[in-house]
């Protein structure tokens, strides 16, 4: 039976050219490489050297196997080039989900925030409603996501990331900027622009309304929050948003006061609990600390709230 260690002794006689050399290069006795070497012939069933005046010169079959070895071993630093790679963050996949309204916002800085510390890491992001994202993080299709839609399911770990509290947005030469705070009853039979009726949060707006008593003027609806910015800079009507969003990406027409009562919703992270996170979902989530730490980007979004 073959082993490596014969081998390691072959490869070594080979390129150092003596018995002796190679007991130096693989830190053994000269007696050891020459028994290994008797064993590897005995083994492979011919001769790989010739002595002649205590030179050993390669047989035909030794130049031969020798071809295989080296080609081996050179298969085995290609292996351990990439392992070094993946060690030091120069080579892996990194797979991120999220809802669409978050895509453009939270997810966007940290996905540049990620990139940024480890560039070589390519990073592939999916963009689909709450409960696909939910679908996708048990299947193992991605590796995290972010989310605003709370599950009690042991299949995923959920981690709070930061709490948001709903705004009105308007624009700026709307009537109800003079006041501070806005009420359901301040938006009665005025234009309003909701989300889709399969958003989570519009049912939490509707909800609120209605348990007041108060009717809106609702033509229009939309999937994300810029489509929302978008129709009420355009003058069409007002709305209620919970997205953290950053003053750069409200249009300049526009401004925002409190809602109350208050909606406050959660931005989760969730990974699946069938599996130990990797090294790079460790990063990520070291980069998310450091985004929504004392000094990170999250403190400037209108409508953030501290954990704790």
């Amino acid at each position: 039976m073959i082993t490596l260690r014969q081998i390691e002794a072959f490869r070594a006689i080979m390129m150092s050219g003596s018995v002796t050399q190679a007991g130096n290069l693989l830190f053994v006795s000269q007696p050891a490489i020459s028994r290994m070497l008797s064993e590897l012939e005995r083994a492979v069933g011919f001769k790989l050297f010739t002595r002649a005046n205590r030179v050993l010169k390669p047989t035909e079959e030794g130049l031969a196997l020798y071809e295989e070895v080296d080609r081996a071993f050179i298969g085995l630093g290609q292996i351990e080039q990439a392992a070094a790679s993946i060690r030091q963050y120069h080579r892996g996949n990194f797979r991120l989900i999220t809802i669409n309204s978050l895509a453009s916002t939270i997810m966007a800085d940290l996905v540049a925030r990620f990139s940024e510390h480890y560039p070589d890491i390519a990073i592939s992001l999916e963009v689909r409603p709450s409960q696909r994202v939910f679908d996708w993080i048990v299947s193992q299709h991605c590796d995290m996501g972010l989310s605003m839609t709370p599950t009690d399911s042991a299949s995923v770990v959920t981690r709070q990331i930061a709490k948001t509290r709903a705004v009105c947005i308007m624009p700026r030469s709307h009537v109800l900027t003079g006041r501070d705070v806005i009420q359901p009853v301040d938006l009665a039979g005025l234009p309003f622009i909701s989300f889709t009726r399969d958003a989570a949060f519009r049912r939490q707006v509707d909800d609120i309304f209605s348990q007041a008593g108060v009717t809106r003027d609702m033509k229009l609806e939309t999937r994300t929050a810029e489509g929302i910015f978008g129709l009420v800079s355009a003058g069409l009507g007002v709305s209620i948003v919970g997205q953290l969003f950053s003053d750069d990406s409200l249009p300049a027409n526009l401004t925002f006061r409190p809602f109350r009562p208050v909606i406050e919703e959660e931005l989760l992270l969730i990974y699946s609990a069938a599996k130990p996170l990797s090294r790079l979902s460790t990063k990520f989530i070291e980069v998310i600390d450091e985004y929504v730490g004392p000094e990170g980007r999250m403190r400037d979004r209108i409508g953030f709230q501290p954990t704790g």
